[in-house]
């Protein structure tokens, strides 16, 4: 599978209509961008040229790569030794609970600075989300922005294929359907 310009236009149509408020999202203003792993490189590219694309549209947008807010949510278990059983059950807790361990500290560190960027209206584009893997999922995080009250459009080049409702990280975990948004096929 290769990189698909055609597709990469309906993820912009979409954001532009998902930030009009013409796009239901299924109740949440994500739109989902599935792409082939192996083109991570071409998507970088793709990314960084949105802000052009949107400004035609009178929209602003940011890419946040999502990779340094993993790194500090893992910071705290670098900077100590782990002595006690239960400081070694909370770290396996963390890194070993795809739905609420590092994701929860994950969104702690980026909440605050996501929020903000959100009031001033942009569209949020959530990148280089590779970090995440194996310790959680992309639908969980998407989920705790919204109900910390990110709820601005949100934008996510994913990483993954997709069969319908149904994206498998990386072309690697099962695929999961507890994504809601629009994807973007």
């Amino acid at each position: 599978m290769t990189w698909d310009d055609a597709l990469f236009d309906r993820f912009v149509e979409a954001m532009i209509r998902m930030a009009g408020h013409q796009l239901p999202g299924y109740g949440y203003p994500h739109v989902i961008l599935p792409y082939p792993p192996k083109t991570e490189l071409t998507c970088i590219e793709a990314v960084r040229n949105l802000p052009a694309r949107l400004k035609e549209a009178g929209l602003d947008c940011e890419a946040i790569a999502l990779a340094p807010y993993v790194a500090r949510a893992l910071e705290r278990y670098s900077k100590r030794e782990l002595k006690e059983t239960d400081e070694y059950q909370r770290l396996q807790a963390d890194l070993s609970e795809p739905r609420n361990g590092l994701i929860g500290r994950t969104l702690d560190a980026c909440v605050p600075e996501l929020d903000a960027k959100s009031r001033e209206g942009k569209i949020l584009v959530l990148c280089r989300l590779g970090a995440l893997y194996p310790f959680g999922h992309v639908s969980a995080l998407l989920e705790g922005l919204y109900r910390r009250g990110v709820t601005t459009t949100v934008a996510v080049v994913y990483p993954g294929t997709a069969d319908g409702t149904a994206l498998s990280f990386l072309s690697r975990l099962d695929p999961t359907g507890a994504y809601r948004g629009h994807i973007v096929t």
